[in-house]
């Protein structure tokens, strides 16, 4: 067929576009230096370092994936990392470090008061901020650089109140929170929550992040009558409270964030102790009945000696959903910060990933509940309007 032949067929001149498409793709991939650089600050020492690593081997596992394929257009991804350890101070200090190197990306934990001190930094660099971190308050900072591809505390204080009232019956909630910036968002949003629900919990109480010794907030519950226990934490202090729960004799229907079904909680509790605790959160891997996400987690177990969690795979979708961009528009960073803000139905591990107002992606939540020592998942669950 003749060149003009060929334009006057629809066929021909739509796959005639496709393939110009895919050439441009290519060339601004192409654009990219040698080695795309990227950073992350996370915890990786101190007490919340079983939390942090999870978002290192989250980005890591991608990357090194990735590189192993080939990279991006040949170019191969190089990740910078820098521990922020348990201070907001340091955390701050890891970020201007990592910002001296002048990075395409930068990935931030999901350590809500370690992003708050951070922002700012990243803005004045105008570089993509790429976190987890799971108080509301982060999208509402006004900057337009930072993207949250992970469930947040705000659709949590909604999504659990209704569950405990409407689906499981209960009437008196204790309340019991981490008394930092994401544990007292969160319970705020709670308290508001039930009053909408013409509910009003029978304690609110919270631990600081370092505390070991639950038992006097677990005996104020349970003294005034509770009949449920909403928990938020981490997962360190929520092995402790729900092992102390068991210690006390005190017997709650429980419900929370993740942290009450993620597997690293479950390793420092017996089944008794875990049995029953419901959760509601981002995706957990280890639920899923597609074979290719459990060998997915059964890879990144044995290469890091820890179980994924929603935070691995929330980190894990960010890399690739970050590498698909770049194959559209290179390494621009303006053109890569409207990408994120533009994104929809961007299909990842477990859910797909759509971009609102503010900067948030992800709207799917699942529903959870252990079976002994073994989260099960109910059903998932969207935010209102997804």
């Amino acid at each position: 067929m003749s060149r003009h032949n060929k334009l006057r067929n629809p066929v021909a001149v739509a796959c005639l576009l496709a393939a110009a498409l895919v050439s441009e793709a290519k060339a601004d991939a192409a654009n990219c230096p040698a080695q795309i650089p990227l950073g992350l600050t996370t915890a990786l020492t101190g007490n919340l370092a079983l939390l942090g690593t999870q978002a290192r081997n989250g980005v890591e596992f991608a990357v090194d994936e990735i590189n192993a394929a080939g990279g991006i257009a040949g170019k191969k991804l190089q990740l910078s990392t820098e521990d922020t350890g348990a201070s907001s101070t340091d955390a701050l200090n890891a970020m201007n470090r990592v910002i001296e190197g002048k990075p395409l990306v930068i990935f931030g934990s999901m350590i809500s008061p370690h992003v708050f001190a951070q922002t700012e930094s990243v803005n004045k660099s105008e570089t993509p901020f790429l976190v987890g971190a799971t108080n509301a308050k982060v999208t509402a900072q006004g900057s337009k650089w930072l993207f949250r591809t992970h469930v947040h505390d705000g659709q949590l204080a909604t999504l659990i109140p209704e569950y405990l009232i409407k689906t499981l019956k209960m009437t008196k909630p204790g309340i019991m929170a981490v008394a930092d910036d994401y544990g007292l968002g969160a319970s705020k949003g709670i308290q508001a929550a039930l009053a909408a629900l013409s509910v009003s919990p029978v304690a609110i109480t919270s631990y600081a992040p370092s505390d070991k010794d639950m038992s006097a907030q677990l005996l104020e519950i349970k003294d005034k009558g509770a009949d449920s226990l909403i928990l938020f934490g981490r997962p360190a202090d929520v092995a402790l409270v729900m092992k102390q729960m068991g210690d006390l004799g005190i017997k709650l229907a429980t419900i929370g964030n993740s942290s009450v079904v993620a597997q690293t909680t479950l390793n420092n509790l017996s089944a008794t102790e875990a049995d029953g605790g419901y959760a509601i959160g981002g995706m957990i891997p280890q639920t899923s009945t597609d074979p290719k996400i459990l060998d997915w987690a059964k890879r990144v177990q044995e290469k890091y000696k820890v179980p994924a969690d929603n935070f691995t795979v929330s980190y894990y979708d960010t890399v690739y959903l970050l590498k698909s961009i770049i194959e559209k528009v290179g390494c621009d960073k303006t053109a890569i910060r409207d990408a994120f803000a533009a994104t929809k139905d961007w299909k990842g591990l477990l859910i797909s990933y759509q971009a609102d107002s503010a900067g948030d992606l992800a709207h799917t939540l699942g529903i959870y509940r252990n079976k002994g020592k073994t989260p099960e998942l109910i059903g998932p669950i969207k935010e209102a309007g997804y």
